[in-house]
């Protein structure tokens, strides 16, 4: 056996170097391969159990290639955005198929060269497809399988995993949702003077639009009230303030077209007719659309019918009120202006024309929000019935009495309530004209009106003085105490109630901004069919305002000086289309687009496992899990053991091509030395042979 024993030693030697020559032979034509883990071959004996202690039998040597999987190539850089390595431990996911089905096997690899193919899939140049957990739009990720509601990232299956696409992201637009602006509103102004800064904003569908901020000098010192007209094609605007109270709403009704014959318009529940024979006086609510008018006429027309039949928008004792009114910039637009009344409704659903298509911008019901009593220009109490004999009101420091078996006219602070409700007002009116300086007999700051179309006045408007705020407080059990025009009780007996006007932009004495009752702006009824932006669930949110710090230069300031804008900054942008994609540290695939937004729609998962050495490498530079490696772990990019995603760099080959030059001189060697035991044995045996002959 020994002679024999010794060829088979060196045929194993031969064996195993040529094990590691393959080894050799992989690693240097793999040196350029992208992700390639070189493989070493080490050597173990293979031992002949001695049955003899003077006598050895030879056993030989046995090759064992080892792939260092788990050391780490150089990163290097690279010009596709679409190259990615990983920075550490783990492997990208990947898969054989586009659209993997039952048959196709989840494969690891680093070999991160990955490109966009021909469908829009990333796939590597060894022809496997990248797989990504989808995100929605707040880098939130969500499930593969749209039936399912709770992603798990830790399961390899297409429920949760997808193919990246990107030819799938699409464009993008998005909507506003915030605005800043900075300007200088002149001290010296006079009350009244307004200025206007026009900002652009986009809708969620991407159109621009253009909104008109109005400034208005009040006649209080230092205050000016904002204003924001609906923009063209939108039904209304309203601003509110940081509590979500509307301190202004407007809506607007566009007239495209003259109304056929019939056409009709519901606003506040009364329903008024388009007719070529109209009545134009009275109650009447048909409105002359007589054939030889224009439709600018047309609305003004419906302007003064709605003055003349609603009490709510009516003009009363010199007051011209501005709830209704055709708009300054258009004779065919119609203005809805609440003024703390009550809501506005307003259905335009019949308003067509001869052939009966819409005649206005607006299609759909809307309507214009009641803006809270502190952002009124006046407070309104309206009377339920006749106070009780006694009971008192205090306005502005005087008290008036009412007494039935008063005669009314009299001036004097006590007031009649002899007859009617209306009566009542009227004799309240002249007393606080005849006895409170503050108030101009025939002035506005105070009046009577009928209310919601009640049949008499019994609606007593207070306005805010120029002198500053005052208190009304109606006495201790005050009979048929009364409440705003809709019927909201907010008035106590026994309790001052302040009428002030909140404006909503205030300065102090420096001209810097002592207080912005201005947070939000609402804008709804698209006529493009963008969503409204009004904080709904299945809208848009509203869009908002910043005017800069309180106390600080940094926005509006009051100072001597011209009207001056000093900036407008906006987000939101027009329809983008997809122009490229980044890739974060942490995996997020984000895609980019030429308007300059951007969007995640992929999160890159890294697989790491107990023992990285154990698996088993496939064609292709791709690696499946065994028993010895254990099972995988998805885990989020940079985040604990896994490494990070580098873009636009590509792991190198392990390969030393020096070394494996050294290691395959001493194969050579080693072999040459494996043969030499062969051929020398093989003289030994035929000596054997010679002898026998």
């Amino acid at each position: 056996m020994s002679l024999f024993g010794a060829l088979a030693s060196g045929v194993s030697g031969l064996t195993a170097q040529s094990s590691a020559m393959g080894a050799i032979s992989d690693n240097i034509t793999n040196v350029s391969t992208i992700g390639y883990k070189n493989t070493t071959v080490n050597f173990q004996t293979l031992v002949t159990k001695q049955t003899s202690t003077t006598f050895y039998s030879a056993g030989g040597v046995q090759s064992k290639p080892r792939q260092d999987t788990g050391v780490q190539g150089l990163l290097q850089a690279s010009t596709s955005q679409t190259d990615i390595s990983i920075s550490g431990r783990g492997f990208f996911v990947v898969n054989e198929a586009a659209v993997p089905g039952i048959s196709n096997e989840y494969l690891y690899t680093r070999s991160g060269s990955f490109f966009q193919d021909n469908e829009g899939y990333l796939r590597n140049t060894s022809g496997y497809y990248l797989q990504g957990w989808p995100v929605n739009a707040s880098g939130v990720v969500v499930p593969a399988n749209k039936n399912l509601t709770i992603a798990n990232q830790n399961i390899v299956s297409t429920d949760y995993l997808a193919s990246i696409n990107l030819n799938r992201v699409g464009g993008t637009a998005a909507a506003t949702t915030n605005i800043s602006i900075g300007a200088n509103l002149p001290s010296n102004d006079t009350a009244g003077k307004t200025h206007k800064t026009d900002v652009q904003f986009f809708d969620t569908l991407g159109n621009p639009n253009t909104a008109s901020f109005i400034y208005t000098r009040t006649a209080t010192d230092n205050n000016w009230e904002l204003t924001v007209i609906p923009p063209p094609g939108t039904a209304t605007s309203t601003l509110e303030d940081s509590s979500g109270n509307a301190n202004y709403s407007i809506g607007q009704l566009e007239f495209l077209n003259r109304p056929a014959d019939g056409a009709t318009i519901v606003i506040d529940g009364i329903t008024y007719e388009f007719d070529t024979n109209g009545a134009v006086s009275g109650t009447n609510t048909q409105v002359n659309i007589a054939t030889n008018t224009s439709l600018a006429q047309d609305v003004a027309t419906l302007v003064a019918r709605i003055k003349a039949v609603d009490t709510d928008f009516a003009d009363a004792g010199g007051f011209t009120n501005n709830r209704v009114q055709v708009s300054p910039g258009s004779t065919t637009t119609i203005y809805f202006a609440e003024n703390g009344t009550r809501q506005i409704s307003v259905n335009p659903a019949g308003l067509l024309d001869s052939n009966g298509a819409f005649i206005t911008k607006q299609e759909s019901s809307f309507n214009v929000r009641k803006i809270v009593q502190d952002y009124s220009a006046f407070d309104q109490f309206t009377f339920p019935g006749l106070p009780a004999n006694g009971n008192t009101v205090q306005i502005n420091g005087i008290t008036y009495t009412f007494q039935s078996g008063e005669a009314a006219g009299n001036n004097d602070t006590v007031i009649s309530t002899a007859t009617t409700v209306a009566a009542m007002l009227a004799d309240l009116e002249a007393a606080i004209e005849a006895n409170d300086p503050g108030f101009s007999t025939g002035g506005t700051g105070i009046r009577i009106r009928q209310n919601n179309n009640s049949g008499a006045n019994d609606t007593l408007v207070l306005t805010t003085l120029s002198s500053g705020s005052y208190t009304v407080t109606f006495s201790a059990g005050f009979t048929n105490i009364p409440t705003e025009p809709d019927g909201t009780a907010t008035y106590v007996a026994g309790t001052a109630h302040t009428v002030q006007t909140k404006n909503d932009i205030v300065f102090d004495s420096d001209g810097l901004p002592a207080q912005f009752n201005v947070a939000e702006l609402e804008i709804t009824g698209f006529s493009n069919g963008a969503a409204d932006m009004d904080d709904a669930a299945s809208n848009s949110p509203q869009i908002t305002i910043d005017l800069g710090n309180l106390n600080e230069a940094n926005g509006f300031t009051q100072f001597g000086a011209s009207y001056t804008p000093v900036f407008i900054t906006q987000n939101g942008s027009q329809f983008g289309t997809f122009a490229g994609v980044t890739i974060s540290p942490d995996g997020i695939v984000t895609a980019l687009f030429d308007n300059g937004e951007t969007r995640p729609v992929f999160k890159i998962p890294i697989a790491t496992f107990t023992n990285v050495n154990g698996l088993e490498g496939r064609s292709g530079n791709v690696w499946n899990s065994t028993e010895a490696s254990g099972d995988f772990t998805l885990r989020e990019a940079n985040n604990g053991p896994s490494g990070q995603v580098v873009q636009a760099a590509l792991e190198a080959s392990t390969v030393d091509i020096g070394q494996e030059f050294t290691n395959m001189i001493v194969v050579q060697r080693a072999y040459s030395a494996a043969a030499k035991i062969i051929s020398t044995a093989d003289q030994m045996l035929e000596e054997l042979m010679r002898t026998k002959r």
